[in-house]
């Protein structure tokens, strides 16, 4: 499970059909994704007709499942329905806590347009990580000395089943203390692609990695 699961919603890869550029309002559309994605907030999605109401959710349920499923494959497919439900609660809590403010869109030579986000990066997955791998490792040391002292050691299925009980525990506590760092701007390139407003997948990408902690954790458990 060292692998994080990404948080970023299907919802930012969808795009906008073009026409005029000067009729396009590029910030208006970074924060209908963004609060599709994030907020589960599909309003400004269908007001823009980006798509309708049923199709902004099923592209946000999709990031969930996403994550769940990826959840599950590092559980090696053996965690149950119920403990994937409580994650599936666990990512939308950690997506509802994302701080962001969508500003001004610059359009540029090429005729796309940048526009600049204010972000809070959230301190989730790093204290998360961190207090995981103690539990894991005090569990083990738990078991390993009962497995040498002849006393009751737990079957392999429980101990997975404990391993990610614990694993969503250190994040609901996590969630519950979770801080803020300063706020910092990051930008989201949206260019015509066949004729069609995309947000540049690059621009996708690092919005996930500062939006939230994930390289510190990574490196947590490294």
């Amino acid at each position: 499970m060292k692998k994080l699961p990404l948080l970023l919603a299907g919802a930012l890869t969808v795009g906008l059909l073009g026409g005029c550029g000067n009729s396009f309002d590029a910030a208006a559309y970074a924060k209908a994704l963004l609060d599709n994605s994030y907020k589960n907030d599909s309003t400004q999605f269908v007001s823009m007709k980006i798509g309708t109401a049923e199709e902004a959710a099923d592209l946000y349920n999709q990031g969930l499942d996403a994550n769940v499923d990826a959840m599950v494959a590092s559980a090696g497919g053996s965690i149950s329905t119920e403990q994937a439900e409580s994650f599936r609660q666990v990512f939308a809590d950690i997506y509802g806590g994302a701080k962001y403010t969508v500003g001004e869109a610059e359009k540029q030579s090429d005729g796309s347009f940048v526009v600049t986000i204010t972000y809070e990066q959230m301190n989730v997955f790093e204290p998360a990580m961190t207090a995981y791998m103690e539990e894991v490792n005090s569990m083990v040391e738990e078991w390993t000395a009962a497995m040498t002292s002849g006393g009751e050691v737990p079957s392999e299925d429980e101990m997975n089943e404990q391993i990610i009980s614990k694993y969503k525990d250190c994040f609901v506590d996590s969630l519950a203390n979770v801080t803020y760092d300063e706020p910092a701007t990051a930008t989201l390139r949206i260019e015509l692609v066949d004729n069609v407003w995309t947000p540049n997948q690059d621009d996708v990408v690092n919005l996930e990695t500062v939006f939230f902690d994930m390289e510190d954790a990574l490196s947590a458990i490294q």
